[in-house]
């Protein structure tokens, strides 16, 4: 994985963000102000070549770890286009649910961030200056999101 300290960097293919209804066809290969949202850090949870639409145990895990912290961080989830079930949200999400969804279509764009482009997993938390500050691999398991939870203890206030 890409490590602490570097700048967050940009991918090498289009990233989209989905939004309730149908995108627009361009995507952006400038990563950071795709997702920079004011003064919060974001937690970043590449999903490989796993599948978004339905509700996973480490989706809604991640989302609840990163709630207590939601006035200092924003989640967001990238996946590939082709396993999303159609360029939007999740149906899983809610109405107030601030995570942002992004997609692309290859597995290329996670190899500038340390993953193999296929099922490998990870999670960056960038800091609102770009640098990350956290990363690590995620397996199947979830046993890194209880070490993300326990970074975001030691470096973030609860809501």
């Amino acid at each position: 994985m890409v490590k602490p300290g570097t700048m967050l960097p940009d991918p090498s293919h289009p990233i989209y963000r989905l939004t309730d209804s149908p995108p627009s066809l361009t995507g952006t290969t400038h990563l950071l102000p795709l997702i920079q949202d004011s003064s919060k850090y974001i937690a970043l949870f590449f999903v490989g070549d796993h599948t978004i639409h339905e509700p996973h145990p480490l989706f809604q895990k991640f989302a609840s770890i990163c709630k207590p912290y939601k006035a200092n961080l924003r989640p967001a989830i990238l996946a590939r286009s082709y396993r999303i079930g159609g360029m939007r949200k999740p149906n899983w999400t809610t109405d107030n649910d601030e995570t942002i969804f992004l997609a692309t279509h290859t597995g290329d764009t996670d190899i500038p961030y340390g993953l193999n482009g296929k099922k490998e997993m990870g999670i960056l938390i960038i800091r609102p200056d770009g640098y990350i500050a956290y990363s690590h691999p995620v397996d199947l398991n979830g046993n890194a999101l209880d070490t993300m939870e326990s970074w975001l203890a030691k470096q973030l206030v609860k809501s």
